[in-house]
């Protein structure tokens, strides 16, 4: 397992895509929150406040992790080009030549996109714990919604391996973004809005792939929307965590049988 991760990471760390999105997204993520955090968002006249200051950690992992999951998509796309590049290349084929087996090959890009969620939700830690502590907060309230972490991980993994399953199916960069980027942006509301407003039936969005790790995320606008619903009507953040869970397991299925019977 090591190794495979070892030879992924070293056919990545030098590739200049790959460098420059996650930059992209630190970089991006990075100076929206501080700008947040220390309010230098305002608009109008008077100088209002887009979003309310953060008064403990609670608070931080509410707000950053929310935000990163829409910044999330920058490193998604990067999951495509990473995977279809393997083929429109041909260097998967080089990997069998080398001895890989087609599960090995399969299994390097699945290690590749778990380290990427482990990074993505270290980094928003690191970045809300550096803000926290010089906007002054107490370290005793650190671990108050750092369940926000967690189920960011698995946003993560659920958008990557959505993204990762969908390239092994249609195996070129420009088509597997354009769909990538529909579905998810466009495609998703409007059925989630048909579901939550036409037919008042907030499980529904069990059945969206996207859509159930975002509302993990309590600062999520659908979120504040659901709350003028009956008390009771919507699931808990648990069953949104392990239909998300659910999910990814079923990526993993989908493409290790596209794996098993495709023809490269």
């Amino acid at each position: 397992m090591i190794q495979l991760l070892s030879i992924e990471w070293m056919k990545q760390r030098r590739y200049a895509t790959f460098r420059v999105l996650v930059l992209l997204f630190s970089v991006l993520l990075s100076l929206f929150y501080v700008a947040i955090a220390f309010d230098w968002l305002k608009i109008g006249a008077g100088g209002i406040t887009l979003f309310g200051k953060a008064s403990s950690f609670s608070g931080v992992w509410n707000d950053l992790c929310f935000f990163a999951s829409y910044f999330v998509i920058i490193l998604t796309i990067l999951v495509v080009i990473v995977n279809t590049n393997e083929f429109q290349y041909r260097t998967n084929r080089q990997n069998i030549i080398d001895g890989w087996t087609r599960q090995q090959f399969y299994h390097a890009k699945w290690l590749l996109i778990i380290v990427l969620s482990l990074a993505t939700t270290l980094f928003t830690f690191l970045l809300g714990l550096v803000s926290g502590l010089i906007g002054g907060l107490s370290l005793s309230t650190l671990f108050d919604g750092g369940e926000k972490l967690v189920y960011l991980f698995f946003l993560c993994l659920n958008y990557f391996g959505f993204a990762l399953t969908l390239s092994f199916f249609l195996k070129r960069s420009g088509l597997s973004i354009g769909i990538l980027m529909c579905y998810s942006l466009i495609v998703e509301t409007i059925l989630n809005a048909i579901i939550l407003f036409e037919y008042k039936f907030p499980p529904g969005d069990f059945f969206l792939p996207l859509q159930c790790s975002d509302e993990l995320l309590p600062a999520n606008p659908s979120r504040m929307l659901r709350a003028t619903l009956p008390a009771g009507s919507v699931p808990d953040d648990w069953a949104y965590l392990c239909v998300t869970m659910g999910w990814i397991v079923l990526y993993y299925l989908l493409g290790r049988r596209k794996m098993a019977k495709t023809d490269w």
